[in-house]
């Protein structure tokens, strides 16, 4: 795990953010070329905002990804794995981006401590389950008509998450409903690894 000050310094290229999401395989129906064009359209929604970053004017190829940007992007196609329509997703992500990058820390830093501590589970016939880390709910509702209505991103400690999943779906489903946590370390570590990326056409 890397603390505050390396999460801070971590930097990826374009080309590696690609590397890293396809090897975490939650999108394995993209090869690299469709995944970028996805990312791509989702950059030129500002998500990530490079904007905020200084970033202007430039081709995605030249872009360095921080945590939190590299974070942006995984989020973004994990939403889209789940089903989220493109247009729902980017309105999540660009509702409160300033919250969305506290909760990436947060559960990053707390996957196994503080909130996102183990919680062990104990059935009646003896089974166990161990559930920890930090799960984001956006607390989405889609209209018959297709409008989204989200309050914003909260996180959800592993006995609300519990609760959440284990809800009546009577009357409603969960959307946008993702263990952030799981995301965040994997996402790292395969960024820590990441090999080089020869450029090719700047997208």
């Amino acid at each position: 795990m890397l603390n505050d000050v390396e999460l801070d310094r971590l930097s990826i290229s374009h080309g590696q953010v690609l590397w890293v999401i396809d090897g975490m395989n939650f999108v394995p129906w993209l090869n690299r070329t469709s995944l970028g064009s996805v990312l791509k359209k989702f950059r030129l929604k500002k998500v990530p905002d490079f904007q905020r970053l200084g970033h202007v004017g430039r081709a995605g190829a030249d872009f360095a990804y921080g945590f939190n940007e590299v974070m942006d992007c995984v989020l973004a196609m994990k939403l889209v794995a789940d089903g989220l329509a493109f247009r729902h997703v980017e309105g999540l992500m660009r509702f409160d981006p300033d919250k969305l990058r506290h909760c990436y820390r947060r559960s990053y830093i707390e996957a196994e401590s503080g909130a996102g501590e183990p919680l062990r589970v104990t059935a009646e016939d003896g089974r166990q389950v161990s559930v920890s880390g930090l799960v984001l709910d956006f607390k989405a509702q889609i209209s018959r008509m297709g409008a989204l209505s989200t309050p914003g991103p909260v996180l959800l400690d592993p006995w609300q998450a519990l609760e959440r999943y284990t809800a009546s779906y009577v009357n409603s489903h969960p959307s946008g409903v993702v263990r952030l946590s799981q995301l965040a370390t994997e996402a790292v570590r395969l960024a820590l690894v990441a090999p080089v990326v020869k450029r090719g056409r700047k997208s």
